[in-house]
């Protein structure tokens, strides 16, 4: 049953950003740790967690330098275009995308968000570096002149490092694989033509509104390809959920994500999604967020192409496009843990899900004792969303399409 609209009667929490950040791998969280009435019912048993990317920590840390700049300059820019809404940006900017999520939300809840972002970039030099890195040695005014992409540029880390890092993961995959022209286009063999992530099911273990709403949750994120594409996932209504509430979608499920597998390019490939949960009456603050990370990794990503010798060849891009995938990852899960943080709202932390495929022959993904496929599908995985005081959990599948 629908409720009658919040707008009436907003609790506390509405006072903070209302975006939900969720990822498709969070790390598990005791059950005990959620607050929330005592439940009786036998929880349903659930699939083991989603893989991720491996750490940028362990395999790039001069990426991670890159990276970690990018999201302090990313919190800056948030911060200067929440302080005055008013100021305009240029069209397509991470600005510009930023400040039309934050004119949508209602009036009683940007009041507040402005009031935070105005007393942050207002403080001493000091606190400023603790929440911006170097950035923060910049008064908000020049850092508004200057924007994201002025303020990013010139970004210091180990170039060689980073260089031999890449190169040497392109080595592994060439060593793993062939070129999608080459020896797998001369098979005879039936050869597969997309990738899908499909969502199979949503439950609201614990639900984050007060006990007199329900939770009107959305669903959306970012993608990236083998080719280290980042692009925005459409948001879509989920449904209202209160506590113990579900949706199940008919098989196949609901597709998140399709990938083309016919575009040229090294093999093995490897994809990466990031999901996002948000309240479904927020406007589009969370969209905003969205574009804002597919933004970031692109401009991360020309990065990289400027240190990495050869950054075209095949296995070079490919090695490029599988670190973007472990960048779109950690900025989602920092950027949202810090707005957690600063606001004490309601949020989820982010990660991402991840597969590596082999090659495009498609005989290899129906017997699991091949590549651990079965007709086509991976096994599922739930997804735990944990929040301040809410807990949602999603399960989820691969699958790959003739």
């Amino acid at each position: 049953m629908r409720t009658p609209p919040r707008t009436g009667l907003p609790g506390l929490r509405r006072y903070a950003i209302p975006l939900l950040v969720a990822s498709l791998a969070v790390l598990a969280v005791p059950a005990q740790a959620v607050a929330g009435p005592p439940r009786t019912a036998v929880e349903e048993p659930e699939y083991p967690p989603t893989p991720g990317p491996a750490p940028l920590a362990d395999t790039h840390p001069a990426l991670l330098t890159i990276t970690q700049d990018a999201e302090l300059a990313l919190r800056y820019t948030y911060s200067a275009v929440a302080s005055d809404p008013t100021a305009t940006y240029p069209e397509g900017s991470i600005e510009a995308d930023l400040r039309t999520g934050l004119l949508s939300l209602p009036a009683d809840r940007l009041r507040p968000i402005v009031d935070t972002a105005r007393t942050l970039v207002a403080s001493p030099v000091e606190t400023r570096i603790e929440q911006f890195g170097r950035h923060g040695r910049l008064p908000v005014e020049e850092f508004r002149r200057l924007g994201f992409d002025g303020a990013f540029a010139d970004v210091r880390y180990d170039r060689e490092s980073l260089n031999r890092t890449i190169l040497a993961r392109a080595a592994e995959l060439e060593r793993e694989g062939w070129v999608d022209d080459e020896a797998a286009a001369r098979s005879a063999l039936p050869k597969l033509t997309s990738l899908d992530l499909r969502v199979d099911k949503v439950k609201c273990v614990d639900e984050t509104s007060d006990w007199w709403f329900e939770d009107e949750i959305a669903m959306g994120g970012v993608a990236v390809d083998h080719m280290g594409k980042a692009t925005k996932v459409n948001r879509w209504f989920v449904g209202d959920f209160d506590q113990g509430d579900s949706v199940n979608y008919a098989d196949p499920g609901k597709l998140f994500r399709r990938f083309d597998l016919t575009a040229a390019g090294a093999w093995p490939r490897s994809f990466v999604a990031t999901v996002m949960l948000a309240e479904e009456d927020e406007g589009d603050f969370a969209a905003a967020i969205q574009q804002a990370w597919a933004k970031v990794s692109a401009k991360v990503q020309a990065e990289i192409a400027k240190a990495v010798a050869s950054a075209t060849a095949p296995y070079v891009g490919a090695a490029i496009a599988e670190a973007i995938g472990q960048v779109v990852g950690w900025l989602a899960d920092k950027f949202a843990t810090w707005l957690m943080g600063l606001l004490d709202d309601e949020l989820f932390k982010a990660g991402t899900a991840f597969v590596k495929l082999p090659h495009r022959l498609q005989p290899f993904y129906v017997n699991p004792q091949n590549l651990g496929w079965t007709n086509h599908r991976l096994p599922p995985t739930t997804m735990t969303f944990i929040g301040h005081d809410g807990q949602y959990k999603v399960n989820l599948h691969w699958q790959v399409n003739l």
